[in-house]
């Protein structure tokens, strides 16, 4: 006899579809843990990139005009030294992050793929040795961050 039986064709027919399928499961697994993967970097970028520019901000102060000493606010307003755009404002609206600089109009810090939201700054009073700071948090898409900046002249 020459050939397989209809028997052996069909189970080599199942063998094969289990083998395909299996095999499609996984390379549908690899993209779905692939992009998950991108949009958590996403948000880390997006994270340090504001992080990054409101410390830069907070970089040769000269004076903070909000919050007050002591207090915690959803607006950080102040002035840097020798800075042609003072004060510089940083708000949430519509859950962006924007900045304003001087007169002109706000400019929003991060991307349209994230969400900001619960952005608090409070303004730590300084205390012995310490100098003052300001504390910022904020939490994109759900995650919380936060950075602390002490004031030096």
């Amino acid at each position: 006899m020459k050939g397989f039986t209809l028997i052996e064709t069909l189970i080599y027919a199942a063998l094969i579809s289990i083998v395909v399928g299996f095999s499609l499961v996984a390379a549908y697994q690899i993209i779905d843990s692939s992009e998950g993967l991108n949009k958590k970097i996403m948000v880390e970028e997006e994270a340090n990139f504001l992080l990054r520019k409101i410390g830069w901000a907070l970089s040769g102060v000269d004076v903070i005009n909000n919050p007050i000493s002591g207090a915690t606010g959803s607006i950080l307003s102040i002035n840097k030294i020798n800075f042609s755009g003072n004060p510089l404002v940083f708000d949430l609206n519509s859950d962006n992050l924007r900045l304003k600089k001087g007169a002109a109009e706000p400019v929003i810090l991060n991307n349209q793929n994230v969400k900001i939201s619960n952005l608090v700054f409070e303004y730590l009073a300084a205390s012995g040795s310490k100098p003052a700071g300001i504390k910022t948090g904020f939490q994109i898409n759900g995650k919380p961050y936060e950075i602390t900046v002490y004031l030096r002249k």
